[in-house]
């Protein structure tokens, strides 16, 4: 069966309180475009309507791209704009929710995940174990093309929870912070036939969810995995690249998450946390 959303409101602790807002200050992708930004978002409009495209799909391409030059950013914009609208409609991502994958229990228990509530700004927060992956399992059963489209089903189901919480706030949010706990990995993790299956898995997001990810938090991070990190980092674009904060132990981590808004409610207990983590999903 499709995965069902998770209740936003069940945990009081991991969410954003409604008399909370008034102290909670407004990050960009709250705030209306800027005069720069504003003309790609209306090219986008006039190009394809808010029927194709939803309004904050447009916002988050027209932000997408600042680092182009400006000579090019229109026209990379309006054709990543085409590329995600015909990828979405090749797998059917709109309606994918509703849609039970074939092998989709298999899936969620060789590659369990979690939705472990929000930080304090309301950006819901994803979490993943290395230790969990049944790799074995993986490329014995499933095509990376199978994975793709789960993991597509996935990525729905966030920005189906991220559209929650703007309509529980009154506030844009369309980020998300994912928390991938690499306690376990070794060296059948990091071979290159490994890393070829799995590169497309990671890249999905950048390519086809521009402007959609807050933070990316890698935890526990074993000496044999910078190694590794140097020839993934360069598959990596620049901008997404400064999103993503490396930890050795789960207390550093746990120690800069708070800081930086995320309560141990949202924090899975193998990393210290209160959360149950990504065992609450696997059923």
């Amino acid at each position: 069966m499709a995965p069902n959303p998770m209740p936003l409101a069940t945990a009081a602790a991991t969410a954003i309180q409604l008399n909370d807002l008034e102290n909670i200050p407004l990050l960009e992708e709250s705030l209306p475009l800027d005069a720069t930004d504003q003309p790609f978002y209306d090219a986008l409009v006039a190009a394809y309507g808010t029927e194709t495209l939803c309004p904050t799909f447009c916002v988050r391409l027209a932000r997408a791209y600042r680092s182009e030059k400006k000579a090019h950013r229109m026209t990379k914009t309006m054709a990543e704009a085409q590329k995600v609208i015909d990828w979405r409609q090749l797998h059917g991502a709109d309606g994918i929710l509703e849609v039970p994958l074939e092998k989709s229990s298999l899936f969620r228990q060789s590659w369990p995940t979690a939705l472990c509530g929000e930080d304090y700004y309301g950006h819901v927060i994803s979490v993943e174990r290395a230790v969990d992956i049944d790799l074995a399992t993986f490329q014995k059963k499933f095509t990376v093309d199978e994975v793709l489209v789960h993991r597509l089903q996935y990525l729905e189901r966030i920005q189906a929870e991220m559209a929650a919480v703007s309509s529980r706030t009154g506030r844009r949010i369309y980020k998300h912070i994912c928390i991938f706990d690499l306690a376990g990995v070794g060296l059948k993790h990091l071979s290159p036939s490994v890393i070829n299956y799995i590169q497309p898995v990671f890249a999905l997001g950048q390519q086809y969810y521009p402007e959609s990810l807050f933070r990316m938090y890698l935890v526990n991070a074993p000496f044999m995995f910078w190694g590794a990190w140097k020839m993934i980092s360069g598959l990596i674009e620049p901008h997404t690249r400064d999103k993503i904060q490396i930890f050795t132990t789960a207390a550093s981590f746990r120690a800069a998450a708070q800081e930086q808004g995320i309560p141990l409610a949202s924090i899975p207990v193998s990393l210290g946390g209160l959360h149950p983590g990504p065992a609450a999903t696997t059923t």
